[in-house]
C-alpha cells in the first residue's frame, strides 16, 4: 500500500526516492557500466511517473558512482523495474561491481519539501554535494529548523540547481542532503555566505557522527 498523507484536505501520495552507492567499479568495466546506466537513465526519465534520475561520480575520479532517483509513487518505481532497459542495466552492473551496491529509501521532510532539481546548462561543469547526516536523538527538530532556515537562501542563490533534504525511511534521525550547482565557482561562492556560517554554527553538537566522513563532492555523469 502506498504511504499517503492528508494535506490541505486532500490525500497526497508519498513520492518514492532512493539514493544508492555502487561501491567500486572494475576499471576495465567502467565504460560499459557508464553506458548501461546512462541508457537506463535516458529511458527512465521518459517514464510518466519519473521525477528525476541522476548518476554521479566523485570529482577526484574514483570509480565509486552514486545514483539518485525519484518517482511520483512506489508504483512508478515498480513499473520502472519491469522495463527491459532496467534489466539490461542490472545485468551489466552485476558484472561491473567489485562488491555489492547498497541503497537507502528516503522520505520527504515536511518542514523542507523537496523541489524538482533544475537541469544544469552544462552538466560536465556542474557540481553536486551529497551528505549523509546522523542526528542525535532529541535533536531532529533543531536540525530540520537549521536546514530549513538555510534552504531558502541556498535555493535562491545564483547557480543553484537544488538544495533538498530527505529522511531515511527506516530511521527518522538520519538524513540525506543533495545540493546542485551550475558551476564549481557557484558552489564555492555559496560556502562563503553568511547563511552558511549561521548554518554551520547551528549544527554544532547535533550529530552522532562526523558528517564530513559521509560527504561526497561529485559531478553529474548522467549523460
Amino acid at each position: 500500500m502506498e504511504k499517503t498523507k492528508i494535506r490541505n484536505n486532500y490525500i497526497e501520495t508519498e513520492t518514492f526516492q532512493e539514493i544508492g552507492f555502487f561501491g567500486d567499479v572494475k576499471k576495465e568495466q567502467w565504460p560499459n557500466f557508464v553506458q548501461a546506466v546512462q541508457n537506463n537513465i535516458r529511458y527512465s526519465r521518459r517514464e510518466a511517473r519519473n521525477i528525476s534520475f541522476s548518476l554521479y561520480q566523485p570529482e577526484d575520479g574514483r570509480l565509486q558512482p552514486i545514483w539518485f532517483e525519484r518517482f511520483k509513487d512506489k508504483a512508478g518505481h515498480n513499473y520502472h523495474k519491469e522495463q527491459g532497459y532496467f534489466k539490461n542495466a542490472i545485468s551489466v552492473i552485476q558484472q561491473s561491481l567489485k562488491g555489492e551496491a547498497r541503497s537507502i529509501s528516503l522520505l520527504l521532510v515536511d518542514r523542507l519539501r523537496a523541489i524538482t532539481a533544475k537541469a544544469a546548462d552544462y552538466p560536465n561543469n556542474s557540481r553536486h554535494v551529497i551528505v549523509l547526516f546522523d542526528v542525535k536523538p532529541g535533536k531532529r527538530a533543531a536540525f530540520i529548523d537549521a536546514m530549513a532556515a538555510a534552504a531558502s537562501f541556498s535555493r535562491g542563490a545564483h547557480g543553484n540547481l537544488e538544495f533538498n533534504l530527505y529522511a531515511y525511511a527506516d530511521d527518522p534521525n538520519k538524513f540525506v542532503l543533495i545540493e546542485g550547482w551550475q558551476t564549481v565557482a557557484d558552489h564555492e561562492v555559496q560556502l562563503k555566505q553568511d547563511h552558511i556560517k549561521r548554518l554551520n554554527s547551528a549544527l554544532e553538537g547535533l550529530f552522532a557522527s562526523n558528517r564530513m566522513e559521509t560527504r561526497w563532492i561529485v559531478k553529474d555523469i548522467s549523460q
